[in-house]
């Protein structure tokens, strides 16, 4: 038999784990089984007997305590192009970081990681206007030149960023990342809207959908199998 402690800690674990993470797969059948398995963890938690353990804790705030946690856990972070000192010239192909980036989904909390050699390179953050043009001066830019330069995305939306040489940025040395809220998605926000000033087509075109990428996506299945464990261990 397991220690009751345990139990406890592995099911308030779990249990927002489920919730989060099948939630964000969008599959309404995986959702409802989580939430089935989770109710009944739940209730399971009520019939142990914490006034040994823990006299003064309440199992609904640990899981929302973990529910947080689990959440800012998700956040990634991701190396501009998915390789060291990507962000140089000449490109590989002068369309490379386009389609970089619409080969990933980017959320809010997530971090771009921009590595280049701060002798020759640097990233401007810029409005769609200058970046459109490869405007390199402009009085609202935020200049970057440190060679490691790390920026979350905090809100969502259309974020731009181009090479400080001219001549790069105009060769494809640029980025414009779409960062999309816990609620919406790529397709809603690439959706016709009546607001002014398009998004650049090359990130309207039609793309496979997003890939898992080096620094890991949050796997559907493995909720699933977390959740069939949990089941195992009622049975301890």
């Amino acid at each position: 038999m397991l220690h009751p402690i345990v139990k406890w800690l592995s099911f308030t674990t779990c249990i927002p784990y489920l919730l989060i993470v099948n939630w964000k797969s969008q599959n309404p059948l995986l959702y409802c089984f989580a939430l089935h398995i989770s109710l009944t963890l739940l209730s399971h938690i009520q019939l142990i007997n914490m006034a040994s353990c823990f006299p003064n804790a309440s199992p609904f705030l640990v899981m929302l305590a973990m529910c947080l946690l689990i959440s800012t856990s998700e956040a990634e972070k991701y190396v501009v192009g998915g390789s060291e000192k990507s962000w140089k010239f000449p490109l590989s192909k002068p369309d490379s970081l386009s389609h970089w980036a619409n080969s990933h989904r980017f959320k809010i909390g997530d971090t771009l990681i921009f590595k280049y050699e701060k002798r020759t390179e640097s990233v401007h953050e810029v409005n769609e206007t200058d970046y459109e043009g490869c405007n390199t001066v402009g009085k609202y830019h935020i200049v970057f030149n440190g060679g490691n330069t790390k920026v979350m995305l905090t809100k969502p939306g259309f974020r731009h960023f181009i090479s400080g040489n001219q001549s790069h940025c105009q060769m494809g040395l640029k980025l414009a990342v779409l960062v999309i809220s816990s609620n919406k998605t790529k397709k809603n926000l690439l959706s016709p809207s009546p607001s002014p000033s398009p998004p650049p087509s090359s990130l309207l075109s039609p793309s496979p959908s997003p890939l898992p990428n080096n620094q890991g996506v949050t796997s559907s299945s493995g909720a699933g199998f977390i959740g069939v464990m949990m089941w195992l261990m009622l049975l301890l």
